[in-house]
């Protein structure tokens, strides 16, 4: 043994202290909707008085703009957009915003010491369904077609779009199911109505759709990223309090740009009362993507998305051709999705996500006319051995610090928490029956998805975690790894994570999975009923699972890592489970200690160390 390699515990992470000022006392004059034409009567569209409320407020420096209590309808595309406003506030009353346009319902950019409070949003669904609960009644004899029930309608909903179909448990309505399979709209023929609330729909072959069955329930979406709720761009010092979103056609929450020291409190992502709806907002709840961070997500509900409750990631791109010294051809790029701009810090990482050390800030970014590929020139030559297969970080942006305590993450179609950034704590949350993992830690690139540049320094702690990963799309309710097209990756994206004091029921596979990491700490987490499902193999999932299901073993497992520490973990088990160990891959790791723990087979108890490395 090393003895100059000795595990000890982490320096304890100081809760980041995230400074969100209110707007500055002053003159606090005050307006009212109604004074410039808004109405709360059906019919009446208040797009345009809203826009003359809030250019008033921004020209006449006005520091409060209030809605009597009242629905307001929105008919056409013309939504509040709140521009450069500062010491100002936004009191909804208690009111309902109703949306029936496929356009960002609320815009807040550029604004400064600003809050907004007390008020709902939702989309006119009487116009048109967001998503439809259907159930198979049956599969034709030759598998190439499907009949759809639509228990919820009289009739077929006029525009019945197929965006994709996600399964649903039909005893509970709640996303996922035991051996559920999603599938795409895209590939199905066209929905050929053949009774008063029932299509027939056209599939392409029968194998790959062998699993379809009558009796099956699915989240058919209409609608997925196509509008949503609040677009929050480039702010500071924000507050958005007491907020609900019944639904939206796209992401509840978006944030983005120079967007730092904010805060979501006390909102609501959930279904409206009295309704047979089985979705909320279409995507995610909270959707953070190149921005500032320092953020905190406090005493908020998140629930029955269409994809994740929170995801925090900033966005990096794999590949590109050299076409001079200093320019670079980017193909599998959006300027949506990568805002690349003159002056940005570029970080150039190998394809396994290891530090090049190169950085170098550009001179001009020139978008394709679609804005699907750009031209990148440097201000000065790059190193020859770039190989092509390079991953590009903008550093400009950085998603991290961050505080996400208190909240309900529950009944939604992907996880509970996706982190691709560093500096948070997650304390003290609840996450119930969601579909994927609770709180996934993740990095990658490939054809799909270049989301996150690693995270550092993160604590788990105190959460309460029950009946997730629904579907087995990860194996394990807390997840930490890589997606890479060459697989798994021994460099330690992830470091210095602290996963201690959770409660983990009622999970199918694994509790906790780590790797690519290091300085990782597992303790003093109770886990009750861990691999409590059959086991999975690649053909059990659908595109969204991960690969080589077979190698994920044990409760607990760690891979391609060094220096963790798992200690005085208790496992519980009341029925019967398919594994119960600690498993740890020797050919991966280094440096694992476990000790202490109790209830995992033949590892409980047990001191012992890996390999060390040096």
């Amino acid at each position: 043994m090393n003895s100059s390699r000795r595990h000890t515990s982490a320096a304890p992470m100081e809760a980041q202290s995230i400074r969100i000022d209110c707007p500055a006392a002053g003159d606090r004059r005050k307006v009212s909707v109604s004074e410039f034409g808004a109405q709360p009567v059906e019919g009446f569209c208040n797009g345009e008085a809203f826009r003359k409320a809030i250019e008033y407020c921004r020209q006449e420096d006005i520091s409060e703009l209030v809605v009597p209590r009242g629905i307001y309808r929105f008919l056409s595309g013309e939504h509040p957009v709140f521009d450069g406003l500062r010491d100002f506030r936004f009191d909804g009353g208690g009111s309902e915003l109703i949306f029936s346009t496929a356009a960002a319902f609320v815009t807040i950019r550029h604004c400064e010491r600003a809050v907004f409070e007390n008020f709902t949003v939702d989309w006119d669904w009487d116009q048109q369904p967001l998503a439809s609960i259907g159930r198979i009644r049956q599969v034709a004899e030759d598998g190439l077609s499907f009949e759809l029930e639509l228990p919820e309608y009289e009739g077929v909903p006029k525009r019945f779009d197929i965006r994709t179909l996600n399964p649903m448990n039909p005893r509970t309505l709640t996303p996922g199911c035991e051996g559920g399979k999603e599938f795409s709209g895209e590939p199905l023929g066209p929905a050929t109505v053949v009774a008063r609330n029932a299509v027939r729909i056209e599939l392409p072959n029968a194998a790959d759709y062998r699993f379809l069955k009558p009796g099956q329930t699915y989240i058919v979406r209409h609608y997925v990223y196509d509008a949503n709720g609040f677009e929050l761009q480039g702010n500071r010092h924000l507050r958005m309090a007491d907020i609900t979103i019944y639904s939206a056609p796209g992401h509840a929450f978006v944030v983005s740009g120079e967007q730092r020291n904010w805060t979501l409190d006390g909102c609501r992502v959930v279904k409206r009362p009295g309704t047979t709806r089985c979705i909320s907002a279409t995507a995610d709840g909270c959707h953070i993507s190149n921005s500032q961070g320092h953020f905190v997500i406090e005493n908020c509900d998140f629930s029955y998305n269409g994809d994740d409750c929170l995801n925090i990631h900033d966005n990096s791109v794999q590949g590109f051709e050299r076409i001079g010294v200093a320019k670079l051809r980017l193909s599998r790029v959006f300027k949506w999705r990568n805002p690349f701009d003159e002056g940005d810090p570029i970080e150039f990482r190998r394809a396994d996500l290891s530090p090049t050390g190169i950085v170098a800030r550009i001179v001009e970014a020139q978008w394709d006319e679609r804005g699907e590929g750009c031209t990148i020139e440097f201000e000065a030559p790059l190193p020859d051995d770039l190989v092509g297969n390079e991953i590009l970080f903008n550093r400009k942006y950085d998603s991290g610090r961050y505080v996400v305590r208190r909240n309900f993450f529950h009944q939604n179609r992907a996880r509970g928490v996706l982190l691709h950034a560093g500096d948070g704590w997650v304390e003290n949350n609840h996450f119930y029956l969601n579909q994927g993992s609770a709180i996934q830690i993740e990095c990658g690139a490939e054809s799909r998805w270049a989301e996150g540049f690693g995270a550092e320094n993160v604590t788990i702690r105190g959460n309460l975690i029950e009946s997730c990963d629904v579907n087995h799309w990860n194996m394990a309710v807390i997840y930490m790894g890589v997606y890479l097209e060459q697989g798994r990756t021994r460099y330690p994206v992830f470091r210095n994570i602290c996963i201690e004091d959770n409660t983990i029921v009622n999970c199918p596979q694994q509790a906790i999975f780590v790797s690519s990491c290091n300085r990782v700490f597992i303790r003093n987490n109770a886990i009750m009923n861990s691999n409590t499902g059959p086991r999975k193999t690649a053909e059990d999932g659908d595109g969204n699972c991960v690969s080589n299901r077979e190698l994920y073993l044990g409760s607990l497992m760690v891979s391609h890592a060094e220096d963790v520490t798992i200690e005085n973990n208790r496992r519980l088990t009341i029925v019967p489970a398919t594994e119960d160990g600690i498993c740890v891959d020797p050919e991966t790791t280094d440096n694992v200690l476990v000790r202490n723990n109790t209830g995992f087979g033949d590892r409980s108890g047990v001191d012992e160390r890996t390999k060390e490395s040096g």
